[in-house]
């Protein structure tokens, strides 16, 4: 028996086997080309790995999609590519090149006063990992775990755990990560225990045998305890067991009214995804979904009739609470131009009929309602209310009675619709849900870097246009609120509360951060 001490950084206690995430070795066996080859070489393998984060960044949502992309932004960064170009014209391997780019730039951000800032080292270290295992042929398969395992890494990277089914995960472990890193952030808002920096070799040692991990130390450490004996079995065994009688402990604050300082009520609706099976419930702060993603009947191919079984569920989950759907985009509002993914989707009606036919018969059994993205003006919402007509003449035409239309809406992501908010409303919006990071993001040219968007969600460019949606909608009784809110980003909310936003959908991690820090405003 071997017991590792480490930092805990999201409580709970499990039993179960040990599964290693090992990055391996590169550089073995590599045979250097000329450098017109070897730049070839590259040039294919950042298109792939590209591609690769694409897709997986249309599974993510939240932080872990916005990683993704900011991987995605390094790889076409000027700088980076200069730096490799540079090394292969000087005689090196482009898989060589590569890790020399990774070590230059992950210590630069290592060398940031800003321990956040630090952390997103890994990131570099992440996606450049990803280039060389393309050059070097090695295979990049996922791990499939075969029964639920608490998983050890020397340090994990976002890519790692994008594409394993949560349900099969029962803690993570790692010598390295920090209380800040993506691991820790993954673990917190997924409810998984996790104990971090344990020290180098604990994750090597561990892998495959048994262990127990227990976060819920009273000094606020946590510990790995590898092949432990019938004593402390029975011990971890108990602690589970209370936790599951009396449920873990739930912050006081969950229970308050949404109220600030001086008495101004707010509203908290919760963000998710229509292939999550896991969240279908309402956390206790949120009164309703303010963003439903449905990117997963693209990814999925859900037929009509899934999607509606689907939705139906939701709505059943949501018990009456608002359930705001937004309609699915093939480029998920990432790519230039930013308006072609509605266009591409009303091409042929693929994407968006079977869709639209779903969620008009889910309709009756909920508040459910729909939000068009990438509209960039009136045209833009004219022609998803004729698609939405012909989709109930469709409906009716089968026998299928569709009864009222339910509210409708857009996302406002881009600068022209929060400048055209009336004209919207007049060819009649009732819904405008501003996607903060979005907006942040065209407004200030940070399309490829999420993150420093959700920094400056707050920025005054970006408040002049929320304020502007808000004093076209006033008076009409159109609800306008906003979305895409994470961890991130929620120090930067109290400046929407001041002008006068009410209602706000966030990612479930940040539900009760942004509670607490609402709460601390005194608007009078």
């Amino acid at each position: 028996m071997h017991t590792f001490t480490g930092v805990s950084a999201s409580p709970g206690v499990v039993i179960g086997p040990v599964e290693q995430i090992d990055h391996g070795t590169t550089g073995l066996h590599r045979i250097v080309c000329d450098p017109f080859r070897e730049r070839a070489l590259y040039d294919v393998a950042v298109v792939l790995a590209k591609d690769e984060l694409r897709r997986l960044s249309q599974r993510a949502k939240g932080p872990d999609a916005d990683i993704l992309l900011f991987q995605i932004a390094l790889l076409e960064d000027e700088s980076f590519t200069n730096e490799i170009g540079d090394y292969i014209a000087a005689g090196a391997g482009g898989a060589a090149a590569v890790e020399r780019a990774e070590q230059i730039f992950a210590r630069r951000l290592r060398d940031v006063d800003d321990e956040y800032i630090r952390e997103r080292s890994v990131d570099v270290c992440d996606v450049c990992r990803r280039v060389v295992d393309i050059l070097d042929g090695r295979p990049r398969r996922r791990l499939h775990l075969k029964r639920p395992s608490i998983l050890v890494a020397d340090r994990f990277f976002p890519s790692d755990l994008f594409s394993l089914d949560r349900r099969m995960i029962l803690g993570l472990a790692s010598n390295q990560d920090s209380t800040i890193s993506h691991a820790a952030i993954m673990a917190r808002s997924m409810g998984l225990p996790a104990v971090l920096q344990l020290g180098d070799g604990v994750a090597a040692l561990a892998a495959g045998k048994r262990a127990i991990l227990d976060a819920n130390l009273e000094d606020g450490s946590g510990c790995l305890i590898i092949d432990p004996d019938g004593a402390h079995i029975a011990q971890a065994d108990c602690k589970i067991a209370l936790n599951r009688l009396h449920g873990n402990e739930s912050d006081p604050v969950a229970a308050l009214p949404c109220l600030t300082k001086d008495g101004a009520a707010f509203r908290l609706l919760t963000m998710t995804n229509l292939s999550n099976a896991e969240d279908k419930a309402l956390p206790q702060a949120a009164v309703g979904v303010g963003l439903l993603r449905t990117e997963s009947v693209i990814l999925n191919d859900l037929s009509e009739a899934e999607q509606l079984e689907r939705l139906k569920e939701r709505l059943e989950a949501t018990d009456g609470a608002m359930l705001a759907v937004r309609t699915c985009d093939a480029n998920a509002d990432d790519e230039a131009p930013w308006t072609a993914a509605v266009r591409e989707s009303l091409q042929g009606h693929r994407l968006l009929w079977p869709q639209i036919r779903a969620l008009l018969q889910a309709a009756p059994g909920g508040d459910l309602r729909l939000l068009f993205p990438m509209i960039a003006g009136a045209e833009d919402w004219d022609a998803c209310l004729q698609e939405v007509t012909a989709c109930r003449d469709e409906l009716q035409s089968r026998g299928i009675e569709v009864g009222r239309l339910p509210p409708m809406g857009c996302i406002v992501d881009m600068p022209s619709a929060a400048l055209l908010a009336g004209e919207l409303i007049q060819h009649g919006a009732q819904i405008l849900a501003i996607d903060i990071e979005d907006l942040a993001r065209y407004t200030l040219g940070l399309v490829k870097d999420p993150a420093a968007a959700a920094r400056r969600a707050a920025s005054p460019a970006v408040q002049r246009l929320v304020k502007e949606v808000l004093r076209q909608a006033e008076g009409t009784g159109v609800l306008v609120y906003l979305c895409g809110i994470t961890v991130a980003s929620v120090d930067q909310m109290p400046a929407y509360l001041h002008l006068g936003i009410r209602h706000f959908a966030t990612e479930p991690a940040a539900l009760l951060p942004l509670k607490k820090r609402l709460m601390q405003e005194n608007l009078s």
